[in-house]
């Protein structure tokens, strides 16, 4: 009689995430919602795609600047459409919450484990400056759009 049982699962190797070095700089979650905040959702797509590399995950760089991308003309079409009367916080935080969600779906529990870990984490510091960056260019091409099309 054969020994073996039909009923077990097969012996597999599982694929688990691998875990993130120590000795690499991520953005934290925070850090993506403070680039948000200043330099609009396409810096918080810069700052998700940097973590993205870094963690050798490349692949999935594209998805993040498209939903950063994105955001940013979904607000910018709903403040086209909605009336003056609506507060300034509701274009303001919907996309800081959205780039800070996705950031936590995409790698939330390797940047706890980074955290856990003692690895390093990029400044803040850093992080505003480069979003203030991005921030000037958004306000350098809006201004540029303005005066080639001639919007009052």
């Amino acid at each position: 009689m054969d020994s073996e049982n039909p009923f077990q699962a097969p012996a597999a190797e599982l694929l688990a995430e691998k875990p993130v070095a120590r000795n690499l700089s991520l953005y934290s979650i925070p850090a993506i919602g403070l680039s948000t905040f200043i330099g609009s959702s396409v810096a918080g797509a810069y700052f998700i795609s940097q973590n993205l590399k870094a963690m050798g995950r490349e692949s999935e760089v594209n998805k993040a600047w498209a939903m950063g991308i994105g955001l940013l003309v979904a607000m910018s079409v709903a403040g086209f459409f909605l009336p003056e009367s609506i507060p300034a916080v509701v274009f303001v935080l919907p996309p800081i919450y959205g780039m800070n969600a996705y950031a936590r779906q995409l790698f939330g529990p390797q940047v706890e484990e980074h955290k856990a870990s003692n690895g390093r984490f990029v400044s803040l510091w850093r992080v505003a400056g480069i979003s203030l960056l991005f921030s000037l260019v958004m306000v350098a091409v809006l201004v540029a759009v303005v005066l080639l099309t001639g919007i009052e």
